[in-house]
Formats: C-alpha cells, structure tokens, sequence
C-alpha cells in the first residue's frame, strides 16, 4: 500500500488486525516505508533490492525523524543501492568508525590527563627486582614530599629535587620547565640537582618506549642543550680512593671497631672490590669454604658470579655469628642484616685521620691498588663484576675461578703486608677446619 506521507498519516497509521507488523510505503516511490508493530511501534525503513536479494534498514521513528528528512535519507540509501553498494554496510563502517572515534577522544583525553608520578610509580614497580637496594632507594628518596619528622635527630626531612615534578601533567614536562627546574635546585643542593636530572631522564626515555605514554610526552624535553647546561658537573670522584700509604692506619681503625661484623664487612669490600650490596646481602649458602669461593648477586649479570673467597677474608667471616641467613647479620635490623655500614666507616675514617672515603670508594681501592701487584684488567673486571668492554672479554674470556684465586691471593697478600697485618696461612687454615 502507498499513500502520500503526511503528519496525519503518519499518526493515524496503525498495525492491521491480527497481524505483528503492518507496512505503508511512501508514494514518491523513494524505497522508504512506515512499520507498525502490533504494540504500536512505528519506525520508518528503506527497503530496496541489491543482487536480486532484498534488504530492509531501519531508519528511525518519526519521533525523532520528521518526514523530509525520513525521505532524504531514504534517497542517499537509494543512491547507495544504485551504485552497487550495500548501505547495511556502510552503516556498520560508520558506527565502528564514530565509536573508534569517540574511543580514540577518549584515550587521548584521558593520556592527557596522566599525571608523572603515576608513570613513575609504574617505573619503579617495573624496575624495583632489576634494580640494587641502594639505586631503587635514590629513586624514592628524591621523589619525598618531605616535612616529615626525621626518624633519626631532629627537625624535618628535605623534599626531593623530583618531587616538584611529579604532579605535572606529563603532556606539560617540557624543556624550558626542566631548565627552571633543575636551575632553581642546583642553586642549593648541586649533587641532588644533577642526580635527579639523571634519574628523571632515564624515566622519561622509558616512557618513551611505552605504548601508553609514547604519543603523550615529548621526549626531547630531557635532551635539550640548554637544559643540560644547567645541569652541574659530576664531581671528580679521583680522590675517593684510599692511598697505599693510607692502609695501615684504615685497616688499624677498622679492625679496632666494637662490631666485628662492620669491621668483617668493611674489609670484605676492600678485599674484593664488591659493591656495597653486593656484600650487604651475602647469605650464608652463597660462601663455599670447601672450595673457597663466593657467590655474588650481581647487577650487571643476572646469574651473579662467583669469586675467590682468599685465606684472610675467609678466616673473618668463617668467626662471625651465624644469627640468621646472613652473613653480616644486624639484630637490630628488621631485615636481619646490616643496613647502614656508612656510619661505622666514618667513625673508623675520624679515628685513622683520614679525610671522607665513601663505601664505594673502598670499591675503587681495589681496582686502583690492584696494579701494585700487576692483576691483569680483565681479572680486575671479572672480580669486580664490571660489564666486558671488548669483544674478547665478552664472548670468549671466561677465567676459571682457580685464575682468579692466583690474582686475588696475591693481591689480598700484599694488601695486608702494606697494612702491616700478621696473617700466618697455615694456622688459619687449621683454624677454619676446627670452625667447619
């Protein structure tokens, strides 16, 4: 049935008796109809036929469709059909392409609101197994608030140099705001300015390798020139380096210590040019005194590596308490071992008159006092734990442990004569046999 539409028809149209739907078509002969359901829904369609196949669309209800624009629409699908196309089709396309829109909108929306430090805690979360105590602590300790009560003296802590980065948006992280940044900071506290420079450009050339922040940031923001020239120069660490000169009055001071597991441990890192950490975290199971040797967590290798544990050193730590799973344990300490040794180390460098070696310089003692006795560099390097910088060294080197004990021995020997240490091997090695 075809009739003229009009407001009228429209509204009086109805479903016929017993039937579920009811149809009226527009006499223009445009393809479009008016549906009435048996529940007095009404909608108007298009109908048409395409590959000798019918197809019906709905167009909408005249509610929200007046009657020219129920016929113009009708006429575009009609186009449609007559070019070959299926306007099913392309209605599927359109909506999947207004909701990836809107999607898109709301994903750049809502990157445009992310925040630094909710990316640098996914950084830190993502990072805090690869990364030592010490290096995960920096991270923390210069993003602090501050003004909290210090938990040793008085008075309130400094807020990290990072902090006032943190609650910019990231889309706002540029350039000239790192320059005025890092140039107010470096006016008070120039080493903390420098570090967190570095730290914060680590974190942002990670976030530009992230799906989720890459199309955020501009990632040239860290590598500008200007920026960088504000940033202060790394003081020269030259002279954080015990001298030969220096050993007998350091080891004299450090051996006199009251707590023989600073004074072992203090040792320990001269005597093998660990890290810090490294030491820190020496469990028992990692000592092997049978075949004199020492497994060491290692950041640059993932597997640790394996060093020799010499006669002196093993005699130090073979007589310390065994309290708990470490061996340079701290009853005081939650975590069972010890966690400040630097504090010790400065008592012991006032009582020798020595002027301010930092724990990692003790690390840099040994690679530097190492060339007394002619250690080969890349025996140096494979006791300290340093990444190989020749192909050489790291494809087709792999120095026994007994070679390195050659090394390693003759240099803790000679450390001990410079330090004027009495050290008889053969009675510490029937010693050790009474402690087994």
């Amino acid at each position: 049935m075809k009739e003229k539409f009009t407001a009228a028809s429209v509204t009086n149209f109805i479903c016929e008796p017993n039937k579920k739907q009811s149809f009226v078509w527009d006499e223009k002969g445009n393809g479009l109809g008016l549906r009435c359901t048996s529940s007095g829904a009404k909608a108007y369609i298009f109908q048409a036929k395409l590959n000798n196949k019918s197809l019906r669309i709905t167009i909408g209800s005249p509610d929200a469709w007046s009657i020219g624009e129920a016929q113009k629409e009708a006429r575009k699908l009609q186009s449609s059909v007559d070019r070959g196309d299926d306007p099913r089709q392309s209605k599927k396309e359109h909506i999947a392409n207004q909701e990836q829109a809107a999607e898109t909108q709301k994903v750049a929306k809502a990157r445009e609101s992310l925040i630094v430090i909710d990316a640098w805690k996914v950084y830190l979360k993502h990072h805090e197994k690869r990364w030592g105590v010490r290096h995960l602590q920096d991270h923390i300790n210069l993003a602090k608030k501050g003004g909290e009560p210090k938990k040793r003296g008085k008075g309130l802590t400094v807020r990290g140099v990072l902090y006032p980065l943190l609650s910019e948006r990231m889309v706002n992280i540029s350039a000239s705001g790192l320059k005025t940044w890092q140039t107010k900071e470096a006016e008070s506290r120039a080493n903390n300015a420098r570090q967190g420079f570095e730290l914060f450009r680590a974190f942002w050339r990670w976030c530009g390798d992230q799906d989720e922040y890459r199309y955020v940031i501009d990632p040239y923001a860290v590598e500008s020139k200007d920026l960088r020239a504000e940033v202060p120069e790394r003081k020269s660490k030259k002279h954080d380096v015990l001298e030969r000169g220096q050993l007998t009055a350091w080891f004299g001071s450090v051996r006199s210590l009251s707590n023989p597991i600073f004074s072992a441990y203090l040792q320990a890192l001269i005597l093998t040019g660990t890290r810090r950490e490294e030491m820190a975290q020496l469990k028992w199971s990692d000592v092997d005194f049978q075949w004199s040797a020492l497994w060491v967590k290692d950041k640059v290798h993932s597997e640790g590596r394996k060093i020799p544990l010499t006669p002196y050193l093993s005699t130090l730590i073979a007589f310390l308490p065994k309290r708990n799973e470490w061996v340079f344990s701290s009853p005081s300490s939650e975590s069972g071992r010890i966690m400040e040794p630097a504090r010790a180390h400065k008592r012991a460098l006032s009582k020798a008159g020595i002027e301010v070696v930092t724990l990692h310089g003790l690390r840099r003692t040994f690679g530097s006092l190492a060339e007394w006795v002619e250690m080969p560099r890349g025996v140096v390097a494979q006791i300290m734990g340093h990444a190989p910088n020749a192909t050489a060294e790291k494809h087709y080197i792999n120095r026994p442990l007994d070679l390195l004990a050659i090394w390693h021995n003759k240099y803790e020997a000679w450390i001990l004569d410079q330090a004027g240490i009495e050290f008889d091997y053969g009675t510490s090695q029937e010693r050790l046999r009474v402690v087994r």
